[in-house]
């Protein structure tokens, strides 16, 4: 009978596992070996799949995308990344795709459609070229030489911000191009310029952590966003009859629990409570070492308590009475940034409490909005701030999250490398048609491959001129026109093309490493000649 058990557990052991193999397969979408003809078709319809789905989304005026997760949750986004993550298929070109998107996110948090849909049009244009009878490797290249030339431009075309107008334009495109509202731009800006000003005291020439430094909390309420040097945290403080606001606090951080542990005075376990008069000496104990316990607190000076782990009734009574503001049950990641904002040391009810143990801080305040209280923790003189977001709808909220995300990231990488190039657009036509002109300069069939890098290039203005609502064919001859002049030219917003007065910049750092993140995912696929799908 156990034999039988065991035989018919083997079997659906199996069959489970054969229809992971199945589930897995279905999602990398190949069913055996592809290579050749095949192999160019599969690369060519996913970078085009991909490249749609981006490209709709792409600038000022992208559209959404609804997303249903497994568990029916539906929200929308125009996050790249985000849209990418969620694409469940496993097609080895579709996963390059989505590392270069996750990549290009972890670097530098921004310019992460510029680089897939630079990518996914090389590789179009690439399998292009294949299909005349290149070989990848006369593909890859040409590419190679078009990408530093690419680069020399870059570098050439790019000019230093010398002024904070120059800066706020920056920062200001950036949250733009998340489609919010130029009202709701400008006061991402004044926010961002604030929150990386204190952040030059940390310049040591790497690059910034912004997580390290900056919080974002967002609420459905508003519309509303503030900015804080120091921490707000959504908590509610223990009790209401503790004080709401606090001029010069001092703060204390405890880990752990602030309650009564019997092991203090049983510590072996070994020793049974019979009979009223034990009990009433345990209670006894129990009521000496709170008072203690509140004792230590209240004599340590603070003002403000936040504590990792719960507190005893008695010991939050007795806060109350002395004047002092008590939160429990907090996040060990909030209370380290509390830590480092105040200089307050994290500590253990159980050591001694010194007066160095102790932070500082400027104001503190509770506040009470949309049913939802709120600690202020204002610290001037450091680096780290708290961003505050309401808005009313679910969407409004996740869009403007990442216009401050992104408003964030390229204002820190203009700290540490102040330098911008021509944004709208700009900058990919001014490349794509230098490259062609220094494809003539190329013998060889490489200054073919060089054409449709160019080619691929002069895809971001074409579909910032589409999302706008402009054809796009008129849009580029509009654009040859004022190159031909010399002018500076973008894809406006309101749908025309204008010279680029006032100026809309974005980072030359960004812009460099989505140009070369994009070209190397798609040399690396290129260099594949077959898909193996192991039995």
């Amino acid at each position: 009978m156990s034999s039988l058990m065991a035989s018919e557990h083997g079997t659906h052991e199996l069959d489970s596992m054969a229809a992971l193999r199945q589930s897995v397969r279905n999602r990398i979408v190949i069913t055996g070996d592809v290579e050749e003809n095949e192999l160019l078709y599969q690369m060519h319809q996913a970078s085009r799949d991909i490249k749609d789905l981006f490209a709709s989304s792409f600038g000022p005026c992208g559209m959404s995308k609804i997303i249903i997760s497994p568990t029916d949750d539906i929200y929308m986004t125009s996050d790249g990344k985000t849209i990418i993550e969620e694409i469940d298929v496993l097609h080895p070109v579709v996963t390059s795709l989505k590392k270069l998107a996750i990549s290009m996110d972890k670097a530098c948090g921004d310019g992460t459609k510029t680089a897939v849909i630079l990518a996914a049009s090389l590789i179009g244009n690439a399998v292009r070229l294949a299909g005349q009878g290149l070989h990848p490797a006369t593909i890859i290249k040409g590419y190679q030489l078009a990408l530093n030339k690419a680069y020399e431009i870059l570098e050439y075309e790019s000019m230093q911000v010398v002024s904070e107008e120059d800066f706020n334009s920056v920062i200001e495109n950036a949250s733009l191009s998340k489609g919010v509202e130029p009202r709701q731009a400008r006061k991402i800006t004044e926010l961002v310029t604030r929150t990386i000003s204190n952040l030059k005291s940390t310049d040591d020439g790497s690059r910034i952590e912004l997580n390290d430094y900056v919080k974002i909390i967002k609420k459905v309420g508003g519309p509303e966003i503030e900015c804080i040097p120091g921490i707000i945290l959504d908590e509610t403080p223990v009790r209401d009859d503790m004080p709401q606001h606090i001029k010069d606090a001092r703060i204390l951080i405890l880990n752990y629990n602030v309650r009564f542990e019997s092991k203090i005075i049983n510590s072996q376990r070994n020793i049974r409570i019979e009979g009223t008069d034990n009990s009433m000496l345990l209670m006894q104990e129990q009521a000496r070492s709170l008072k203690g316990l509140a004792k230590k607190i209240i004599d340590s000076g603070a003002d403000l308590v936040l504590c990792e782990g719960s507190v005893d009734e008695s010991v939050e009574d007795s806060l109350a009475k002395h004047g002092v503001l008590l939160f429990k049950k907090l996040k060990m990641k909030d209370l380290e940034m509390i830590s480092k904002a105040t200089g307050a040391s994290i500590v253990s009810i159980k050591d001694d409490i010194l007066p160095d143990d102790l932070g500082f801080a400027d104001e503190v305040n509770v506040r009470k909005k949309c049913d939802e209280h709120f600690l202020f923790l204002s610290v001037s003189g450091q680096p780290i701030s708290t961003i505050l977001i309401w808005e009313p709808f679910g969407y409004g909220l996740e869009k403007l999250e990442e216009a401050v995300d992104d408003a964030l990231n390229n204002a820190a990488f203009l700290m540490k490398g102040p330098f911008v190039v021509s944004g709208g657009g700009c900058i990919e036509f001014v490349l794509s048609q230098m490259l062609r002109r220094y494809a003539s300069t190329i013998e060889g069939k490489e200054q073919l491959a060089v054409i449709e890098y160019a080619n691929a290039l002069e895809e971001i203005p074409r579909i910032l001129a589409r999302n706008a609502g402009m054809n796009a064919t008129d849009a580029m001859v509009q654009m040859l026109h004022y190159y031909g002049k010399g002018i500076d030219c973008r894809i406006d917003r309101t749908g025309e093309v204008v010279p680029n007065i006032p100026p809309v910049y974005d980072p030359s750092s960004i812009k460099k490493l989505s140009v070369i993140a994009a070209t190397e995912s798609v040399n690396s696929l290129l260099r594949i000649d077959k898909i193996l799908l192991k039995k």
